[in-house]
């Protein structure tokens, strides 16, 4: 774990575990409150729903796709944590930094090399 203290481990573990939880939670909330997926859709004949129901369906498949893209980052950091190399720079190899994990726990990148990537 590059040398981080288990207290901190722990934390930021239960953190990425609440984090999840509520992912989830937000996912089925998005994909239930579709209205394309709607059982009255059918019945929908008053002027602008169908534009209504497009766009917002298209919001909900985006939102849809950055709660399954969070997801996964959060399942491969627990994961890490497990494998006990969570904390190490995917790109460098060297300890990223406490306080950008305690920000965004799900950091692949220490700092110098997350400003690399995102020019």
């Amino acid at each position: 774990m590059l040398n981080f203290p288990q207290k901190t481990i722990e934390y930021l573990k239960n953190a990425l575990t609440k984090q999840q939880k509520e992912v989830i939670k937000s996912l089925k909330e998005v994909e239930e409150d579709d209205p394309a997926k709607s059982p009255a859709l059918a019945e929908s004949t008053e002027p602008g729903t169908d534009s209504y129901i497009a766009d917002m369906h298209t919001k909900a498949l985006v939102l849809a796709s950055q709660l399954k893209k969070t997801s996964e980052n959060i399942k491969n950091a627990l994961l890490k944590i497990r494998k006990g190399d969570y904390g190490k720079c995917e790109k460098c190899g060297q300890k990223i930094e406490a306080g950008r994990l305690f920000a965004m726990p799900t950091a692949k990148y220490c700092l110098s090399d997350s400003k690399k990537i995102s020019k």
